[in-house]
């Protein structure tokens, strides 16, 4: 070996030789920095010495320069050197700190769509134009159920509200099922049973059976394959879900556009019951849909491993099948993700305060528009013209919701707040012009609010929970999807004017939007601080990696003169 001029310590500096004969080569194999296997063994108490690098202590590693152990039981099998596995544990480490505070309804890795992704987007936009076909339809249906059955207006709206008290209630038993087998099964399966309740709902002699077939029997159907459409399009795609969300439920205000002129048409010719046959005809349309909507694999809980399976604890069968049932209402009913994820709360406030005004304004704007001089044949263009701006107000929030720079929180926001200025040119205006254009303000209203509702859930809670918390809201929004009708049915009745209620949605539809200004707030706040904790972790992890990158190059070895004895094989 070479000597170099003693330290600062008084230490010697050792450095490896540059070249050695051929014949010490052949006797002695070198490693890849020239070292024999008899040096390596006789400084191998100095590579355990501890080394002061920036002020840690640092202990060599043996073997570190890639000597396979001869001793080893499996000598075919090499051992990595273990400094490269803690530098492998740090770059884990530097990965995951890099993830800390991004968004859980991104993934690292974007797949690019294949062609299947896209026809299942079409499915679900059809099966979207369905429902949005039901739901704004259904007030074109008022007045002439009051005059058949002499009904008032409150009667009649518990039609609909029983049917969205029992598809939101009902809904919650569906996660499973969805979780276990797919959005395919459940989606046939419940529009088989919806179509069944529109048929039979012709054939209702009063308007208590309504409240069976249509409430109980369509809005079971209903309730099992509502989720599926709105599911499968975030579990199938992961880029721009924004922009393809907003073209899925497009369909149902394309529902709402063509849906009250066609039942318009159907009164006119077929009266109310021919055109309850013809529309359970129309929405069969939805089982060759839901047959395409295929569940990705990694989605079915068959195929996970960190859901434990239900066995029989106790090894009879009997007691087994008595506490199974328990166990799944008290898994179904998990209202915990409330409580752990306060801005999904918050959010979920939101929505149910929207639902009143949502629901309230479009299944009465067609009787008070009959109700102040607009006849029957005019005042259908009411709801036809919320379904058209709502359809093309879905088409720009699509692609405006989808930028970078645009908040969709503050979006949401914004649409609240054009319900409020609907109702306020509502009431200002008691006539055929005023109120189309309140119509129009707040179609525009629902299409900020409806197209992002389902993107900003995942921003909260993530792809995973996406079933989970759509069920748990349905099972809330449905106590107020059933009194929202009737009570603005019963304002009428007892004032025997819409003023006074069109004036409380207006309020709500205010105060709904300071609460999600409020979301905002507290969604950049909690934002700002995970990213803060995320800066940390990296700068940490980063340090340590630089720290054994230096170890392992460390290119000599300081070796006390007074300790040792300089000798060369």
């Amino acid at each position: 070996m070479k000597l170099t001029s003693p330290g600062d310590d008084g230490s010697v500096i050792l450095e490896r030789p540059s070249a050695i004969d051929s014949e010490m080569s052949e006797q002695f194999p070198r490693d890849p920095d020239g070292k024999t296997r008899s040096e390596v063994e006789a400084t191998e108490g100095e590579r355990n010495c501890p080394v002061t690098i920036n002020g840690v202590s640092v202990t060599p590693i043996p073997e570190i320069n890639g000597f396979k152990n001869r001793t080893s039981e499996n000598p075919e099998k090499k051992t990595e050197p273990e400094v490269q596995g803690v530098a492998d544990d740090v770059t884990e480490a530097a990965a995951a700190a890099e993830t800390v505070g991004k968004d859980p309804g991104k993934r690292t890795t974007e797949a690019k769509e294949s062609a299947f992704d896209w026809i299942v987007l079409a499915s679900a936009f059809g099966s979207n134009v369905s429902f949005g076909m039901d739901f704004y339809s259904f007030s074109v249906f008022y007045p002439c159920l009051m005059e058949y059955f002499e009904a008032t207006a409150a009667q009649v709206g518990w039609c609909l509200s029983i049917e969205a008290l029992v598809t939101s209630i009902l809904s919650v038993f569906s996660i499973h099922p969805i979780e276990r087998y797919g959005c395919r099964l459940p989606g046939v399966f419940g529009s088989l049973i919806f179509c069944f309740g529109i048929a039979l709902t012709s054939l209702a002699p009063s308007i208590n059976v309504i409240y069976f077939t249509y409430g109980i029997i369509a809005g079971f159907g209903a309730s099992i394959c509502g989720l599926t459409s709105s599911i499968i399009i975030q579990q199938r795609f992961h880029r721009n879900r924004a922009l393809i969300s907003g073209v899925s439920v497009v369909g149902f205000s394309v529902g709402g556009m063509i849906g009250p002129g066609v039942v318009n048409a159907l009164l006119t010719r077929y009266s109310w019951r021919g055109s309850f046959l013809i529309l359970s005809a129309i929405y069969a349309h939805r089982i060759p849909f839901a047959m395409l909507f295929v569940t990705p694999p990694r989605y079915l809980t068959t195929n996970r491993t960190d859901r434990p399976k239900e066995r029989d604890p106790s090894g009879r069968g009997v007691t087994y099948l008595i506490v199974l049932p328990f166990r799944y209402l008290r898994r179904t009913f998990d209202f915990s993700i409330l409580a752990k994820k306060k801005l999904f709360s918050l959010f979920t406030v939101v929505l149910c305060v929207q639902i009143i005004v949502y629901t309230g304004y479009v299944q009465h704007c067609v009787n008070r528009a009959v109700h102040i001089g607009i006849v029957l044949e005019q005042a259908f263009w009411a709801s036809t013209l919320v379904g058209i701006s709502n359809c093309l107000s879905r088409i720009v929030v699509s692609v405006v919701g989808n930028l970078a720079c645009v908040n969709r929180s503050l979006l949401f926001a914004f649409g609240l707040f054009m319900s409020f200025i609907s109702v306020l040119v509502l009431l200002l205006s008691q006539n055929f012009v005023g109120t189309m254009t309140s119509a129009v303000i707040f179609g525009i209203m629902f299409g900020c609010t409806g197209t992002i509702q389902t993107v900003i859930i995942v921003d909260l809670v993530g792809v995973d929970l996406l079933t989970r918390c759509l069920a748990i809201q349905a099972f809330i929004f449905g106590f107020f999807r059933l009194t929202a009708s009737p009570f603005v049915g019963w304002i009428f009745d007892v004032r025997q004017d819409y003023n006074v209620a069109f004036g409380l949605l207006g309020c709500l539809g205010l105060i709904d939007c300071l609460i999600m200004i409020a979301v905002f707030v507290l969604q950049r706040r909690e934002k700002r601080s995970t990213n803060e904790l995320s800066l940390d972790e990296k700068t940490d992890g980063k340090k340590l990696r630089h720290s054994q990158k230096r170890t392992r190059q460390l290119p000599v070895v300081a070796v006390s003169a007074s300790n040792h004895e300089l000798s060369h094989t």
